[in-house]
């Protein structure tokens, strides 16, 4: 099959969410086309392992977009949250780290940080944890408005709220630095 073909099938299906189907023609690229990859074609095939929960996979494949493109933000981030979701902390926060000194703009790495700190704040009811935990999640809800409304355990009272809600009722929490907040 042509490499057109191939792609508009890729897109099609992945399109479609139906993952298993999208990589195999990925899969086809690869074998019939190989040396006409591009880098969005390998990180199209990283997203659905990531998607099938294939998160090893995943990162063999950001690995490869990686080496091609080093600084290239979105397959650092992808393959952090797939760390992250192996439980691969260390490793996954060494990535949103760098990823946010480089471009404190991008929410997903924040939201992973808050995302960890709010059992680490539950646990401990430390108030470091509890700044690192609001600061992450301001971020997130000032770049993507909409995460606002996702909704968020509060460990200390026992109830669901909004998170844009939650932050507010830690609106005392001063703002910390990308420092201070990457100082894992």
């Amino acid at each position: 099959m042509r490499v057109d073909d191939l792609r508009r099938l890729i897109d099609e299906y992945f399109d479609k969410e139906d993952y298993e189907r999208t990589l195999e023609y990925c899969d086809s690229l690869s074998k019939e086309h190989a040396s006409e990859r591009t880098t969005e074609d390998i990180f199209k095939q990283a997203l659905c392992h990531y998607k099938l929960d294939d998160n090893n996979s995943a990162i063999t494949c950001f690995d490869s977009v990686l080496e091609r493109e080093p600084d290239n933000i979105l397959a650092l981030t992808n393959k952090g949250i797939c760390l992250y979701a192996l439980k691969r902390v260390a490793e996954a926060f060494a990535i949103f780290n760098g990823v946010l000194k480089t471009n404190p703009n991008v929410f997903p790495a924040w939201y992973y940080i808050g995302y960890h700190y709010l059992p680490k704040y539950t646990e401990s009811g430390n108030t470091h944890d509890l700044a690192i935990l609001i600061n992450a999640f301001r971020r997130v809800v000032e770049m993507a408005p909409d995460f606002g409304a996702f909704p968020i355990y509060d460990p200390v009272k026992k109830i669901d709220y909004r998170l844009d809600t939650f932050i507010l009722l830690h609106d005392e929490i001063k703002c910390l630095s990308i420092d201070e907040m990457t100082a894992l």
